[in-house]
């Protein structure tokens, strides 16, 4: 317990002491991101897909070269040579296509790193909470201790005067053990919180603007997962487009030259070549293609209305949440101050010998309780505009 006692005070001494904003602490978890790297190493993807849609030819050229002769047969002299190049051709209506498919490409690529960035934000809004929520826990514990240890000290001293029983020692002291071993268990939550907040960022520093303030709105168009899920359709119609427009394998225009002669006393005769070579059309190669671009298609589609109808529900949901937060925690401030002037009246009713130890102790106990509840809901009303703010899609 003390090596690991080192170790938490160890993190708390090496934070920054430099402030940070919510959107760097955010630009942070970018950064160290496995998803996010993968999608900003497929912009070169999205670049070379981009290049070869705007290529003048679909795919790589081919070099053709050739000989016959008859030296291993009747050797009358027969030699011929050549020398060619294969050029692949566009089919028409192909390469706007290819285009397009590029295209929405690259804008799905962007959206599905916003959409990324609006996932790792609320990962962030809920760590953080629960960082600042464990701290508020730790300070609540620590003036629980600090004053059931005066408590011990007074019962002590009334004991040895003879005002109080042994017993009443005992109860208050265990009241001082019991909030020690909170202190323990709310430090341990914190070092546990704040390395979650530290693995997420890669800093241990929070950031000094994490308070949100949020409105009720309905689902914007350009809600980043909304977005990623329309940017996937048009993909998928890119796609079918393509599949359309390539209903055979690209032709081939050969260019070439040959020298040839039939004998050996015959002279070497040049000639040039063209040739076309065109692939057909076939229900064997088309049908599967266009098939599984149109299930892409309609995966897509449905992913979208989910999306769509997932998001509006969590906007709702965090709509009411943050409503009934708002009214618990008046509610809980109003049940913090009664209790406190409850403690109040009991504490000077003990001090003057009129109320026994164990009913301070449960005047303390709920009073504890109250402001404990108070705390959480405080936090959990911050929390609960960082959660609608995230339904929306607002970004830090």
């Amino acid at each position: 317990m003390r090596h690991f006692l080192l170790i938490f005070v160890g993190l708390l001494l090496t934070q920054p002491v430099c402030a940070v904003s919510l959107r760097a602490a955010l630009d942070q978890a970018w950064g160290t991101s496995p998803q996010a790297q993968t999608l900003e190493a497929k912009r070169a993807e999205s670049d070379a897909q981009t290049v070869a849609a705007n290529s003048l030819l679909p795919g790589a050229p081919a070099v053709i070269l050739s000989h016959r002769g008859n030296q291993l047969t009747n050797n009358t002299g027969l030699n011929e040579w050549e020398a060619g190049i294969a050029l692949p051709i566009w089919l028409p209506g192909q390469r706007d296509a290819r285009q397009r498919q590029a295209h929405a490409g690259k804008d799905g690529l962007e959206a599905s790193m916003r959409a990324l960035r609006l996932k790792l934000a609320g990962e962030l809004r809920e760590a953080i909470w629960q960082v600042r929520q464990t701290q508020a826990q730790i300070q609540l514990d620590e003036a629980r201790a600090q004053t059931a240890k005066k408590l011990a000290e007074d019962v002590a001293r009334r004991v040895r005067a003879g005002e109080l029983a042994k017993t009443d020692l005992n109860l208050a002291q265990n009241e001082w053990r019991t909030a020690q071993a909170a202190i323990l268990l709310s430090r341990t939550q914190l070092f546990q919180a704040q390395q979650a907040y530290s693995t997420l960022t890669g800093m241990t520093a929070l950031p000094d603007d994490i308070s949100e303030s949020a409105l009720p709105k309905p689902l914007p168009d350009d809600h980043p997962l909304l977005e990623e899920a329309r940017k996937a359709i048009e993909t998928a119609q890119a796609q079918v487009r393509l599949a359309g427009e390539s209903r055979r394998d690209n032709p081939e225009l050969e260019l070439g030259m040959r020298r040839e002669r039939s004998s050996l006393n015959d002279p070497y005769a040049d000639s040039v070549i063209i040739a076309l070579r065109l692939p057909l059309s076939t229900d064997a190669r088309n049908r599967p293609l266009i098939s599984a671009a149109q299930t892409a298609l309609a995966n897509a589609q449905s992913e979208y209305n989910r999306t769509r109808l997932t998001l509006e529900f969590q906007i709702r949901q965090t709509e009411q949440s943050l409503q009934a937060t708002d009214q618990l925690l008046e509610l809980a401030q109003q049940q913090r101050a009664a209790a406190q002037e409850n403690l109040g009246l009991i504490q000077t009713s003990f001090d003057l010998g009129e109320t026994d130890l164990f009913t301070l102790l449960r005047a303390r106990a709920a009073a504890f309780e109250a402001g404990q509840a108070y705390n959480q809901q405080e936090t959990t009303q911050a929390l609960s505009r960082a959660r609608l703010n995230q339904a929306q899609g607002v970004l830090p």
